[in-house]
């Protein structure tokens, strides 16, 4: 029997990423990311493992970080991302080697062994690197603006912010309307790099055409384009500069690949409004203008990124859509009740299911695939496992073989919690999805405490994620219950947009009737009830003690608690008028306070931990402050811990310290009510 698992084991956690299998599918590389405990920072160095002989070593080291590898066609070069020190090489000056010190550069390791060059010297960093069809070019992003702010004896300035557009700041990144990311071109063994794209837009996941001529990427050039968030696909042929838009501004679209023949494009794409986040796989030809792509996905339930919620990975990825060597299918990530997996489906639109390829209770968070169309390798998660990297034949009954085991020595220690799924009927005859944890040595003529957990998003989904959080709770003695109720994404679009304009009305009993579904298992004592979620799952906490009196204590994270201040104050909140409430807080006050929290808080005789970080665009600090400041001001039992600097992704990646210390409070929280 193991031990239990507690909050310093978040230390002890190797975080892989970004999977790449060599062209000629012999290879791996991979990132590991570990915490330094001394400096309590993160610290990424690439991998390579051999598909052949199952050897690993790791390929980069030193202090820097280096991230996002990318083979060469050839197999001959890795191109990767480091903030690392290097020389500058040909025509750049010691003033650009200056300016560009300290931030990401693309750097070029040989696969054979050898030293990494560092290839670009760009002012504001560089990122994304895509190697052209004969290995001798890279097309890359970078940012284009002023210079870093000024400073008088390396002291920074106080800088004047000059806002024209309503997106001019972004979660997790800061301010963005001084600068625009564009795609540029450098040939691989250095030199000045020549700008292809330019203007007051954004540019960026540039893929080359087969035979090297074309590059198509995203980009969002409408004339509303700081108000209606979403990209087009562009076609940029290179000998003669001609740009072509393919798609027609209805969509959303990312992830562009290319046909094997060159003439289409595969890519994913939500819809501009009420999208719900449901993303469809589609496809275009490539020499279209402006034309409605064809959907390859409609009747497909899942949604085709990776949205099943996991606290060891801040992204949700969605890689582009892997074409088989013939052209005639399409290989991709969905989300699809509780789990990730890789589907693959037609790529000429038949009403055809797509296929399972990864089957079972599963997180796969990443893959890629060999030029040859015949493995796949994949970043493979479970509740009782990190994701590790797994490679298996691209045929359906294909055996799945493990790569990597970065956490085998920490996991073996550990007694883990396997959750138990159920379903049952919630209003409108709707079957929810759920999964209850229980504590080690359970023993069901006991009683225990239970806390139910509500995953953020709406459009995002619980399921088959490692929760770190949910291990530690099981092992403090709680039962642990999570589901996905409607909004959730993973049971087609009718469900995951049943919340539009109704968030906590249907969403919140679908919730209460899981709770009383695990309370029917007859091993919950129902005096020692508790509630928890971040964003909004924060507002669903908050909703939740706002309506019902049957929770002992409740924590609400980076929450939201007022629609209306929300307008103005997230980074995108603008959003909930046209994508949510059809509405503006102006036009229809009534509408937005019916929805809020902060409007039933008189309600709230719940003791309430508040969580926010400081610099938490999506969901403002000001959301918990409006709560604390009615919950205090009535004298109710409430605290508030504001994490400094920390963005809305604290908990899945934000600083380790202050990590540590935010589980510790929940742990003390919990513990204070409900021992």
């Amino acid at each position: 029997m193991g031990r239990a698992i507690t909050v310093d084991d978040l230390y002890a956690l190797k975080f892989l990423s970004r999977p790449r299998i060599s062209p000629d599918g012999q290879r791996v590389a991979y990132v590991e990311t570990q915490i330094d405990a001394q400096k309590h920072e993160y610290h990424s160095v690439l991998w390579m493992a051999s598909l052949t002989d199952g050897a690993s070593r790791q390929f980069t080291s030193g202090p820097a970080n280096a991230h996002s590898p990318v083979w060469s066609p050839d197999g001959r070069w890795l191109a990767f991302v480091s903030e690392r020190a290097g020389d500058a090489q040909g025509k750049e000056s010691s003033g650009e080697k200056k300016r560009s010190k300290g931030k990401p550069q693309i750097w070029l390791l040989p696969t054979d062994g050898g030293e990494a060059q560092q290839l670009t010297f760009m002012q504001h960093g560089a990122s994304a690197p895509a190697w052209s069809p004969d290995s001798q070019q890279l097309v890359f992003n970078a940012a284009v603006g002023p210079e870093d702010e000024e400073t008088i004896d390396g002291k920074p300035l106080p800088k004047v912010r000059v806002i024209e557009n309503l997106w001019y700041r972004l979660d997790g990144v800061g301010f963005i309307n001084e600068r625009r990311s564009h795609l540029f071109l450098i040939d691989r063994a250095g030199g000045e790099p020549k700008q292809l794209t330019d203007g007051d837009w954004d540019d960026g996941e540039a893929c080359w055409s087969p035979e090297g001529t074309r590059i198509a990427f995203t980009s969002n050039r409408s004339d509303d384009r700081w108000v209606h968030l979403g990209n087009d696909v562009y076609v940029l042929t290179l000998q003669n500069a001609e740009l072509r838009c393919l798609t027609d501004s209805q969509l959303s679209c990312f992830s562009p690949s290319w046909s094997p023949d060159g003439r289409s494009l595969a890519f994913l794409a939500e819809a501009k409004l009420h999208s719900a986040g449901q993303a469809y796989v589609y496809r275009v030809a490539a020499d279209a203008q402006r034309v409605t792509p064809t959907c390859l996905s409609g009747d497909f339930a899942g949604a085709c990124v990776d949205f099943t919620n996991s606290d060891i990975g801040d992204e949700h990825l969605a890689p582009p859509p892997a074409w088989s060597l013939d052209g005639e299918n399409l290989y991709v990530l969905a989300s699809y009740r509780g789990a990730t997996q890789v589907f693959g489906l037609s790529s000429h639109g038949e009403n055809v299911q797509p296929q399972v390829l990864t089957p079972g209770d599963i997180h796969v968070r990443d893959f890629s695939i060999d030029r040859a169309t015949q493995k796949l390798v994949l970043l493979i998660g479970d509740p009782t496992h990190a994701q590790e990297i797994f490679v298996r034949p691209v045929q359906v009954n294909g055996e799945l073989q493990r790569v990597s085991h970065a956490n085998d020595r920490l996991f073996d220690k550990l007694a883990l919690s396997s959750p138990e799924r159920i379903t049952y009927a919630s209003v409108d005859d709707w079957e929810i999805e759920g999964w209850i944890m229980k504590p080690a040595q359970f023993d069901p003529s006991q009683k225990y405490p239970l806390v139910v957990e509500i995953h953020g998003g709406p459009n995002t989904q619980y399921g088959y994620g490692f929760f770190h959080e949910m291990q530690l709770l099981a092992a403090q003695g709680y039962v642990v219950f999570y589901c996905n109720p409607r909004g959730s994404l993973g049971y087609g679009y009718d469900f995951a947009a049943a919340v539009l304009g109704a968030w906590g009305e249907k969403d919140s009993i679908d919730i209460m009737l899981g709770m009383d579904a695990v309370i029917r298992q007859g091993y919950i004592d129902e005096q020692r009830l508790a509630v928890t979620g971040g964003s909004y799952g924060g507002f669903m906490t908050n909703w939740l003690v706002g309506h019902y009196d049957r929770f002992k204590v409740a924590i609400t994270d980076r929450c939201v608690s007022n629609m209306a201040t929300m307008f103005g104050s997230s980074d995108v909140g603008w959003d909930l008028s046209e994508n949510n409430l059809d509405t503006t807080p102006w036009e229809g006050l009534d509408k937005y306070m019916h929805m809020s929290p902060i409007s039933y808080v008189q309600n709230i005789h719940t003791p309430l931990l508040i969580m926010h970080s400081e610099q938490d665009l999506r969901c403002n600090i000001e959301q918990a402050e409006q709560l604390f400041a009615a919950l205090k001001w009535m004298g109710r039992e409430v605290k508030f811990v504001r994490f400094e600097g920390q963005s809305h992704g604290l908990s899945r990646g934000g600083h380790p310290k202050l990590r540590q210390i935010r589980l510790q409070h929940i742990l003390d929280w919990f513990a204070n009510y409900l021992r």
